[in-house]
Parts: structure tokens; C-alpha cells; sequence
């Protein structure tokens, strides 16, 4: 359930899998006692013309008799942090999901960048005020001190564009269809309400939708 990071070099496997594996005599489990899933290029899955422009941000597929798609982010929980007692009851609560939940949905495994936005602004006020300091600071010990601070804040900035540029994070997503906008919202909420403490599914802004699908039809991008 936890998002890992990768490096940039590894090779890097992205796609999807059913919980309707049981349809055609597997366990949907069995990928946990170490079957290798198999995978389904993006591109073969998901043909749609638009993003509707409505608060919801559903997929107009492009054949009009299968409706819309919508996609829900998947949280990451860190079970390999869990106590055995607490892990065991995620798995149970994903089980049980998958026995109850939409038989049309399919879970999508996708690389992103790391993204430090948020760290990179931080430090760079940093940078910034302190760079005010040193030029006010007419104290020759505050000054060095600043200095060291100054350096310690490069370094820093150094290091979180290092980590964008060759560490790749593996976000997951859940998507859900419909015939129409109704039947698609009513799924949506089913599960949601269904995740228990297994599935913590978000819905994503149209921003994110978009980033999420360009990534995903575009298999060899890797950045």
C-alpha cells in the first residue's frame, strides 16, 4: 500500500489489474503469494475524448455507449511500518473490498517524479531572507553565522532538485466507469465508502486528472 521510491535507472513497470481476476479461476489475491501481474499498456485502456466540465471532472469516454470514467487516488498507508495485528486488518479490509466492490474498475500503478515543490519554496524564502540578513548584519561573528546558514540552505536546494531529477515515487489510482454520470457518481461513492481502512480513495482535481492520464498514455516518458 505504501508509495516506494525508485530510482530513475531502474526499469520502470507501469499498468493495471483487475480485481476480477477470480472470474477466470484465480484468487484475486494470489498476486501476495508472489504471481507476477500482468500488465496492460495505458494507451489500450482508457480511449476518452474529453474531460467533462463540471465540478466532478468525469472521463467522457469516446465511445458514447460506455459512458464516463473517473479516477480516485489511492493513499498510501506504509503496512510494512504496521504492527503484524494492524496490517493484517488492512489486508483483511482489502479482501473484502475486492469481494464487495464494482466488478468495472481496474487499479493503475503509475510513475511520477518526486515532486520538493513545496520544500523548494520553503528553502528558497529561506535563502532569501537570510541573503537580507548578511547584507544588513554589520557584526563580524552574526555574519559568519549567516553565512554557514546561507550554505547549509544551497546545499539543501541542491539536494531537493537531485531528488526530482532521479527519484521516481509509484502513485495509485482507481478507476471506475459508468454508463452515465449518475451510475459513475453512485460507484464512486460505493467505493469509497467500501475502502474501510484499506483504501483511502481521494478524488483529483481536473489539474491532476489531466497530468495522471498524459502520464499514463505515455508509457516511455519516464520524467
Amino acid at each position: 500500500m505504501a508509495i516506494n521510491t525508485i530510482t530513475k535507472q531502474k526499469k520502470i513497470h507501469s499498468g493495471l489489474f483487475s480485481h476480477k481476476q477470480k472470474e477466470n479461476g484465480k484468487d484475486p489475491l494470489e498476486h501476495y503469494r508472489g504471481e507476477k501481474l500482468a500488465y496492460t499498456p495505458m494507451m489500450n485502456l482508457l480511449a476518452y475524448k474529453a474531460i467533462t466540465d463540471d465540478p466532478e471532472h468525469f472521463l467522457a469516454l469516446k465511445e458514447k455507449e460506455d459512458g464516463y470514467a473517473d479516477l480516485l487516488n489511492i493513499r498510501g498507508l506504509g503496512v510494512g511500518t504496521m504492527a503484524q495485528r494492524e496490517a493484517n486488518i488492512v489486508l483483511d479490509d482489502f479482501y473484502h473490498f475486492l469481494q464487495a466492490a464494482l466488478s468495472d474498475m481496474k487499479f493503475i500503478i503509475c510513475p511520477f517524479p518526486v515532486d520538493t515543490t513545496e520544500q523548494k519554496i520553503y528553502w528558497g524564502k529561506r535563502y532569501n531572507r537570510t541573503n537580507i540578513a548578511i547584507s544588513q548584519e554589520t557584526d563580524p561573528r552574526r555574519k559568519h553565522q549567516l553565512m554557514t546558514q546561507l550554505k547549509y540552505i544551497h546545499q539543501t536546494q541542491r539536494r531537493n532538485m537531485l531528488v526530482e531529477n532521479q527519484l521516481i515515487s509509484e502513485d495509485f489510482f482507481l478507476l471506475l466507469f459508468g454508463k452515465t454520470k449518475t451510475i459513475l457518481r453512485n460507484n464512486r461513492n460505493a467505493a469509497m465508502n467500501w475502502g474501510g481502512s484499506a483504501l483511502f480513495l481521494e478524488p483529483l482535481s481536473k489539474k491532476r486528472k489531466e497530468e495522471v492520464l498524459t502520464r499514463i498514455n505515455n508509457l516511455n516518458t519516464q520524467r
